[in-house]
């Protein structure tokens, strides 16, 4: 193995890193592979990235092949604007009704999921779409759940007559916490074998951080013409969000699945298991 292979979610939300990895030059002796999550979260289940960000549910479902990465998410502790159903009428009113589900992710399915079923008291019939909003998603549902880039746009980009709901707005109503989006994760054989190279991901992925957010207001402005967003509200947008694991994150991680669990999500909820990097 020549450079281990680094998964990369091409949304605004990984911007921070992005801009280390290539304005600070911590991409050397890393094979980068950028994508949506949810195929970042097939490749790294079957040992075809050994180091990616996933879905969070994704590691509950996986935790047999995947061992976390300590300090490192994708969090936030209210609205983040980029997890965004868009409703042709109120959240209560959708129980039997068809939902649409963005093909790009999976934490999100389960937070809507769990959304309706405990605050609004209501079962949709959910299918998952790849059409946006222009391309007439609605067109066959009474509401459709966006992520990423393309909730950012919906959520900037208001219609008339549609209804938008915030779930990380919802999920704070709900329970009082922050939610856990995404996680770090190491595939197991990987880690095993290479624990050099895993440490060397580790170090690339935080110092990446590091410097992205530390040099924030030039990454937006060179990204903004590229995002559906302006400079300042690129910054806006990355203020709304938390990379730590910390104590309070690892408990609200926790809570979701066990809140998926209880809803059959998840088979079960899963202990918390970390690689053996050094911080």
């Amino acid at each position: 193995m020549d450079k281990p292979r680094l998964g990369h979610i091409n949304f605004i939300n990984c911007l921070p890193l992005d801009w280390g990895l290539t304005a600070g030059d911590l991409a050397a002796g890393l094979e980068i592979q950028p994508a949506v999550p949810a195929a970042l979260n097939k490749l790294v289940v079957a040992g075809d990235l050994d180091v990616s960000p996933v879905s969070s549910i994704v590691y509950a479902q996986n935790a047999a092949e995947l061992v976390l990465l300590p300090g490192l998410s994708i969090s936030a502790p209210g609205a983040l604007q980029s997890i965004v159903v868009v409703a042709r009428k109120p959240l209560a009113d959708l129980d039997g009704r068809p939902v649409a589900l963005t093909a790009k992710s999976a934490t999100s399915h389960g937070l809507l999921k769990i959304i309706l079923n405990k605050a609004y008291g209501v079962e949709p019939i959910y299918s998952v779409s790849p059409l946006s909003l222009a391309e007439g998603v609605l067109d066959g549902a009474d509401a459709a759940l966006f992520i990423g880039d393309d909730a950012l746009f919906a959520y900037h980009n208001r219609r008339d007559g549609l209804l938008y709901y915030d779930l990380g707005a919802e999920w704070r109503k709900l329970t009082g916490g922050a939610m856990v989006y995404a996680l770090w994760v190491a595939n197991r054989g990987f880690a095993a074998r290479r624990p050099d190279l895993l440490q060397l991901v580790y170090d690339k992925v935080r110092a990446g951080f590091a410097y992205g957010l530390a040099h924030l207001a030039e990454a937006a402005a060179a990204r903004a013409g590229r995002t559906p967003l302006t400079a300042a509200q690129v910054v806006h947008y990355i203020g709304l969000l938390d990379y730590r694991l910390d104590d309070a994150h690892r408990q609200a991680l926790t809570n979701y699945y066990r809140l998926a669990a209880e809803l059959g999500l998840i088979p079960a909820v899963p202990a918390l298991q970390f690689a053996a990097v050094k911080q």
